[in-house]
């Protein structure tokens, strides 16, 4: 009895905590500009790791308050001595707020998952550990299986935020 007593405290307590997070807030909008780069590979060819970059917009909206983000990927990359393009959706669950003492919250740090589709007869599946900072400045690194061509792709990247912060109604 007194376990279950404890888990039930320790459970609001835990609700009460994520009320008062900044991150993701209720109704909010993002739009982040980022810049990638990796490599392609199927780990079984003789042939050198293709390298692979270009620009993503993510546009996301708030689903569950401080706790998970949806949205999609518009993707440009440069692969293969082609220009190309991908799109999908992605989720980007938080999995911790960086917490800055007397300053309040710092940033984020959240897993993504994506599923894209690309102009190739890509077919990405897969996701990454970003940080996003000062809800400004985003970086990360990530991991998508092509089920279709066989091959996966690692990337890093680094964006920033070109959406405006909403601001807190002022009492």
């Amino acid at each position: 009895m007194r376990v279950a007593f404890l888990l039930a405290c320790l459970l609001l307590f835990r609700l009460f905590a994520q009320s008062q997070d900044p991150e993701f807030p209720k109704q909010e909008f993002t739009l982040h500009a980022k810049l990638h780069n990796g490599f392609i590979t199927n780990f079984h060819s003789n042939a050198p790791d293709q390298y692979v970059g270009g620009i993503q917009i993510v546009p996301q909206f708030v689903i569950i308050e401080n706790r998970l983000r949806g949205g999609i990927i518009a993707d440009g990359f440069y692969s293969g001595k082609k220009v190309q393009a991908a799109v999908g959706p992605t989720l980007s669950y938080k999995l911790a707020t960086i917490q800055l003492k007397k300053f309040g919250s710092g940033g984020n740090l959240h897993l993504s998952l994506d599923h894209l589709w690309g102009t190739n007869n890509q077919r990405l599946l897969g996701g990454g550990l970003n940080i996003d900072l000062l809800n400004f400045v985003t970086t990360g690194i990530s991991a998508h299986r092509d089920y279709n061509l066989n091959t996966w792709w690692f990337q890093t990247s680094f964006g920033i935020r070109i959406s405006k912060v909403k601001q807190p109604p002022h009492p």
